[in-house]
């Protein structure tokens, strides 16, 4: 009975280092999830942009009005370039990735995405 005791006693505080770690790895694994739904929300979101912009070059409207409308205002635009190559419109969209957090990215952290339509 008296090794039962002290076994007992030896033993408190283990399973609050074990929640301790189990909450950790949990916030771990859902940060990482957040993280990879926003680096496919803004490929598409910048893919989506790109393929208007240039469809709006195509038919002479303006590409970058036409893509910043497809642009949600959580998504931060890097850049918006419009180019044209001999009979086609090319429209590059860059976008950065928000870190975890909406509003807080990085200039090292972004998705590019183009189109390119042939002149209409």
């Amino acid at each position: 009975m008296t090794t039962f005791r002290k076994r007992i006693r030896g033993d408190e505080g283990t399973a609050v280092v074990e929640l301790v770690g189990v909450v950790t790895m949990l916030l771990i694994v859902t940060m990482l999830c957040v993280q990879g739904l926003f680096i496919s929300q803004v490929g598409a979101v910048a893919q989506q942009a790109a393929r208007d912009g240039a469809r709006a070059h195509a038919v002479g409207h303006d590409p970058e009005t036409a893509a910043r409308e497809q642009i949600p205002g959580w998504a931060t635009v890097e850049s918006i370039s419009v180019t044209d190559a001999g009979d086609a419109r090319r429209v590059a969209v860059t976008l950065r990735v928000p870190i975890v957090l909406p509003g807080i990215t990085s200039q090292s952290f972004v998705v590019s995405r183009d189109a390119v339509l042939p002149r209409g």
